[in-house]
């Protein structure tokens, strides 16, 4: 039987290379940016179908949570209608489209302080992650066989990756006596790694619908960042401090993997296990390089 073709859009971002890299070998297509045009919508879908792909992954999005909300019309094209277009062309081509939401999109719901379970109503409460919700409603009303999963704070790729949040935290540490988190949001840190191999795992096990799909317990940002300090042996002063931003964030981002544990395939790790091991590779791929 021939191996199943896959589509991979947005091969060059952060989920997107590690797709890549843990696909090598693999019948794996990609699509060149002009083509991938929401204006175009027909060349869009049109393009995709000709790829004759049985998976498409979706890594294509717009993350710049502030930008959206004074410029929140390419959000929406790229969060929003993409992924709808994308969906109409899986329905038209019997394929399954992966798709990544965020578990920003719960916003403030009845929950409190406590993780958000998939069942938890979206109540999002910024443009950027209003978008990311309309994204998950175009996938379905596409009625394309889907695979949506909503993401934690991701972090994650080599030394080099522009948007290495945690990388930034240490050279920031290492250049400052102090340094300054937020103590008063909560979220699930999650490895893009551990998000790849979950998600080849319900491939595998021919799984559909949409899951939370993030690192095992809840921590503030505070202590998300005093954790990357500790696992890379420094030691500056940390200090609580509330940031002005422009997006209204909702305090609580902190998810569970409630229909992953129902369905018996949650395989993501405890959240401060996975990260301890994540800064001791980047401080081996520091001390590798020339």
């Amino acid at each position: 039987m021939r191996p199943a073709r896959i589509l991979l859009l947005g091969a060059s971002g952060m989920l997107g290379s590690r797709f890549a890299s843990q696909l090598l070998g693999r019948d794996v297509v990609t699509l060149d940016r002009s083509l991938l045009d929401v204006t175009q919508p027909r060349q869009l879908i049109e393009a995709v179908m000709e790829t004759q792909a049985c998976i498409i992954i979706n890594c294509v999005a717009d993350t710049d949570v502030e930008r959206a909300e004074g410029e929140p019309d390419r959000g929406f094209a790229v969060n929003a209608l993409f992924p709808g277009l994308v969906g109409q062309a899986a329905q038209r081509m019997d394929a399954l489209l992966v798709h990544f939401s965020s578990t920003g999109c719960y916003g403030l719901s009845e929950v409190g302080s406590e993780p958000h379970s998939d069942f938890s109503p979206l109540h999002p409460t910024t443009a950027h992650h209003r978008s990311k919700a309309q994204g998950e409603a175009a996938v379905l009303a596409s009625g394309c066989r889907h695979l949506i999963l909503r993401l934690g704070w991701l972090y994650g790729g080599n030394l080099a990756h522009r948007k290495n949040f945690v990388w930034a935290r240490i050279i920031e540490a290492r250049q400052k006596a102090e340094i300054y988190s937020d103590p008063y949001q909560i979220g699930s840190p999650t490895n893009v790694d551990d998000v790849v191999r979950q998600t080849e795992i319900l491939i595998e096990e021919g799984i559909e619908g949409t899951f939370n799909c993030v690192a095992g317990g809840a921590v503030s940002r505070f202590d998300y960042v005093r954790h990357i300090l500790l696992a890379a042996g420094l030691s500056p002063v940390l200090l609580p401090k509330r940031f002005v931003r422009r997006a209204p964030v909702s305090p609580n981002e902190a998810a569970q993997n409630s229909k992953l544990t129902l369905l018996g395939l949650d395989r993501m790790p405890e959240w401060d296990v996975a990260l301890s091991a994540y800064v001791q590779t980047l401080l081996e791929q520091e001390k590798a390089a020339p």
